[in-house]
């Protein structure tokens, strides 16, 4: 993939997510999004990766509050969605405060 097909897809894709918390203002339904844009894949590491900086970068989290994110089970983490709901509320302030 050229440089400027990753950066439109890179785009595209926060663009979506950040779409999907204004309407859900969920963070279990963004992960789910975020994970069915990246697309299936058998290395968990790998899409686990993907959705620390993709959170981190169309949120404006650091990386490190980002990282805690892969403990949600769909990324191979332990927390159920409820969990993942309850522990990461107030991670997510979208749009940016004035």
């Amino acid at each position: 993939m050229r440089d400027e097909e990753y950066e439109e897809n890179r785009s595209r894709i926060i663009q979506s997510i950040r779409m999907c918390w204004i309407a859900e203002q969920s963070i279990v339904s963004v992960l789910q999004k975020l994970v069915a844009e990246l697309g299936q894949s058998d290395d968990r590491a790998g899409i686990a990766f993907q959705v620390v900086n993709y959170m981190a970068r169309a949120f404006g989290i650091r990386l490190a509050v980002a990282g805690k994110f892969t403990r949600w089970h769909g990324v191979g983490g332990d927390l159920s969605d409820d969990e993942t709901e309850a522990r990461f509320k107030g991670f997510i302030v979208w749009p940016p405060q004035a």
